[in-house]
């Protein structure tokens, strides 16, 4: 109770608000049955009582509960009504989290059969809480309900199928078993009957399923007085016609026995045919509901005693005195308790049952009864044509067939094992042809002259229930695949449905086509995705194979921008399980590998663009674990090498900011070095000595660029306060361009510093990278030509002249890496020095001439 009301009032908070979700942990567990476990349902009033029993005890939910919560406030279900006009739609997206939570927390002694419950249970509360504040709403009907009450009802199929499915898979019998025989106990046969036979016990089963979703849709408002007198206003026109305030405007029966109507020709008082009607309905409708007992005692409020005797005759016969009606090695339940007992007891069931079910086909065959009237019996003597009469559903029809199968395979059984001192009246043919296999009932339905239940038969959710009762989970997982490929406009909330079965059909073992519940699963992921559900993406991700997680998660990741999401996204990933390294560094090379934008001409950019922005930040994905600081060294010198090639210093620095400054150090720490991270390492010193050396370089040039400028000079006859001021403008300068030689001699030494060590860096600059031919021949060239135009302007020429000796000497071997048109730019650059140290009043290399 406390568990339904905790669930109702979240629901209920869920349909006012905003649904909230926690981190729960994820489980999915195996179940472990015993043989030993008892089977209750042994005979067909047993399993009636006792299966009902079995669904209301899992899936029974409290109406008292939410529609007190829901009157408790008027107001506050009024704003919602008045804030929308769908505010079910709350509830029925709360469903994805509810689900989730139910599977995340499952865990330890909970078996699979528990969770099909809870799922089942979720779906009744859900359906409650809709149907309340529709009520409050102009809607006689919602699609998305008629969905979600048949999911409800599949979830319930599915666990009074796999309970008794699971719980006999140790005591299946052979079917070759040779026919037991019970003396005259029809009870018992049965009762051996469903006990031993698979297939009739689940057919039951199913019945009783089905009579349990009827009752739920049942109306149950009293259209009946609490006791009456039969057919009062007929018997008081008959006694008193002076007196009647109402009297028929037909001539009515003169006889007040059952048959009167019939034989006379006459009709009952008109509110008496009316009340007949509505009552013959209601008892059909009892009897569709399981509800016997429900149906002969409205009978007897009505003062119609002689019909609730009418629904006696089907029942088995068994005599408990009688002791030659067992057999020493069938081990019944209750044998010993009335082989010791003296007490005569009460005898059970109808002697006469064949004469019963005999007759019972003729009524049924009666054209001037009523066709509920004829339905309720045929439903206890198996004659379906009378049955289908009344049914208008899929529901309907499928219990008719069952019913009516469940009884010729009883009666069969009945005929040849009981003994009896006289044979059994004989049934017409008619019946006995009425055998079908389930499959055969399956293919009437779908080609049923009823338009609605063809048009039923091809719903997706009785498509479902019919290969569960099957057991053709191969073939229903065919039938997913078919549904996802086809059709790209599945509802989510069926997508949710779908996801779920497949993870049930996995679990326990039947997943059959494990590329099928691969793709239903990552369908209904992307629905997710969709609706930004980062923690349930990243459960039911956990539940795909290992190369999928990485793949379909890091996808999602992809669109995350904001930090917090981003931290989160990586708890829930490693709380479900996922290899977060993995994917993480999935997601930055997805990122990496988006193009780059272009101008219209086609030419790169060489500004820093929003792409380039969005990738610089993929960058973080792998810089919240401390243990990926290899991968992140990897990931952002792939990404500096991209900017690199495409001209964008700038974004290579950005990219080179955010790996923190003390990671090779951390990384050697961690005391596993191998020779691949050692040339991580190296060409991220490489990169990080290149943009040095570059920064360093534009802060000379921009320093070269602010140089001074000298006042300009005065005409002779100006003034002599004018000659004053220019006189300290003068000094001015004179202080400011020392102060910027100073300045400028320091960044003339660190430019050439920084730029020396591109060049002579230790083996050679990015040697042993993928694209070192490339980089080498692209950014050495360059990086000499930036420090000759340092030493150049600082007059150092020659030291510039020393170049040629670095380019040309086989310990660097730069001059490789140089094309002729590059060697051809850098000799000219030589030759400029040259000419400069000759107007110096020195050789060509530098040398004091004597001249």
């Amino acid at each position: 109770m406390d568990n339904d009301l905790n669930r109702s009032i979240r629901l209920l908070e869920n349909a006012l608000s905003s649904t909230n979700k926690g981190l729960l942990k994820k489980s999915f567990i195996q179940r472990h049955l015993g043989a030993d476990e008892n089977i209750s349902r042994t005979s067909i009033p047993a399993v009636d009582t006792d299966l009902r029993n079995v669904i209301n005890k899992h899936f029974s939910f409290n109406e008292n509960v939410v529609s007190s919560l829901i009157q408790a406030d008027q107001t506050v279900t009024g704003n919602v009504l008045q804030a929308s006009q769908t505010p079910w739609k709350t509830t029925f997206d709360s469903l994805y989290t509810e689900f989730f939570e139910i599977l995340s927390t499952h865990a330890g002694g909970y078996d699979i059969l528990d969770i099909v419950t809870e799922l089942a249970r979720c779906c009744s509360d859900a359906l409650k809480i809709i149907q309340s504040l529709k009520s409050k709403v102009a809607v006689s009907q919602l699609e998305e309900e008629i969905s979600l009450e048949k999911e409800r009802n599949t979830w319930r199929l599915i666990f009074i199928l796999y309970q008794d499915r699971l719980l006999t898979q140790n005591l299946m019998k052979d079917d070759c078993e040779p026919i037991q025989y019970f003396g005259q106990s029809e009870k018992l046969c049965v009762q051996n009957l469903f006990k031993r036979n698979n297939l009739i016990r689940e057919s039951q089963l199913i019945i009783d399923w089905l009579e349990c979703s009827a009752a739920d849709r049942d109306d149950e408002t009293l259209v009946f007085s609490d006791s009456t007198v039969g057919w009062e206003n007929t018997l008081h026109q008959l006694k008193s016609a002076d007196t009647i305030a109402f009297s028929s405007t037909r001539q009515i029966v003169t006889q007040l026995d059952p048959d009167a109507p019939n034989y006379q020709k006459k009709s009952l008082h008109d509110l008496d045919a009316e009340d007949e009607k509505r009552l013959i309905e209601k008892i059909f409708m009892e009897i569709r509901c399981g509800k016997l007992e429900e149906a002969q005692k409205l009978c007897r409020q009505c003062g119609h005693a002689w019909k609730a005797a009418l629904y006696e005759g089907w029942r088995l016969f068994h005599d408990p005195n009688n002791k030659e009606d067992y057999e020493p090695d069938v081990n019944m339940d209750n044998q010993d308790d009335e082989m010791d007992s003296n007490e005569m007891k009460d005898i059970e069931g109808n002697c006469n049952r064949d004469i019963w079910k005999n007759m019972a086909i003729k009524f049924c065959k009666q054209d001037y009864l009523s066709l509920y009237e004829r339905a309720a019996i045929a439903t206890f003597c198996g004659y379906l044509s009378s049955i289908l009469t009344v049914c208008n559903t899929w529901e309907d029809c499928l219990w008719a067939h069952m019913k009516t199968m469940v009884d010729i395979r009883v009666e069969s059984e009945i005929r040849d094992c009981v003994q009896r001192n006289n044979d059994y009246l004989s049934l017409p043919d008619e019946y006995w042809n009425q055998r079908m296999s389930l499959n055969e009932i399956f293919s009437n339905l779908e080609s049923s002259k009823n338009a609605r239940v063809r048009e039923e038969s091809r719903k997706p959710e009785h498509i479902i229930q019919k290969y569960i009762i099957l057991d053709e989970i191969p073939t229903l997982l065919l039938k997913f695949e078919e549904w996802i490929e086809e059709q790209h406009n599945i509802p989510t909330n069926f997508l949710r449905f779908l996801a779920h079965l497949v993870l049930f059909f996995d679990q326990i073992g039947q997943g059959h086509h494990r590329e099928i519940i691969e793709k239903v699963l990552e369908a209904y992921i992307k629905r997710l995705m969709v609706l930004n559900e980062t923690q349930l993406v990243a459960f039911y991700v956990s539940k795909l194979n290992p190369t999928n997680q990485v793949l379909l998660y890091s996808k999602y990741l992809e669109k995350i921008i904001a930090q917090e999401d981003r931290k989160d996204a990586l708890m829930f990933a490693e709380d479900s399980g996922l290899d977060v390294h993995a994917i993480t560094k999935q997601v930055v090379e997805n990122i990496r590998n988006i193009p780059h934008a272009t101008e219209e001409d086609g030419n790169l950019q060489h500004k820093i663009t929003e792409v380039d922005k969005y990738k610089i930040s993929s960058l973080d994905w792998i810089l919240y674990d401390e243990y990926q600081r290899a991968e992140a060294i990897v990931q952002t010198n792939a990404l500096i090498f991209t900017f690199l090639t495409l001209g964008k210093l700038d974004a290579a620095q950005l990219a080179f900011n955010k790996v923190p400054p003390n990671s090779v150090e951390k990384i050697i720490a961690e005391g596993v070095v191998n020779d691949k991270v050692n040339q991580t390492i190296k060409e991220y010193l490489c990169y990080k000595a290149y943009l040095d050396a570059q920064e360093a370089f534009s802060e000379w040039f921009k320093h070269c660029k602010s140089q001074p400028m000298p006042p300009d000079s005065l005409p002779e006859n100006v003034p002599f306060p004018e000659k004053v001021a220019h006189q300290h403008r003068e000094s001015q300068y004179k202080a400011e361009l020392g102060r910027w030689k100073l300045t400028f001699a320091h960044y003339v030494k660190n430019a050439k510093a920084k730029l020396y060590n591109v060049i002579l860096f230790p083996d050679g600059w990015i040697v042993g990278a993928e694209e070192e031919d490339f980089l080498r021949s692209t950014c050495i060239p360059e990086i000499v030509l930036l420090l000759y135009a340092v030493l150049y302007e600082s007059g150092q020429h020659e030291e510039c002249l020393q170049l040629a000796d670095i380019i040309a000497s086989e310990k660097y071997g730069i001059y490789k890496v140089y094309s002729k048109e590059k060697l051809g730019e850098i000799l000219v650059k030589l030759c400029e020095s040259s000419v400069a140290l000759l107007n110096a009043k020195k050789d060509p290399w530098g040398n004091e001439t004597s001249a």
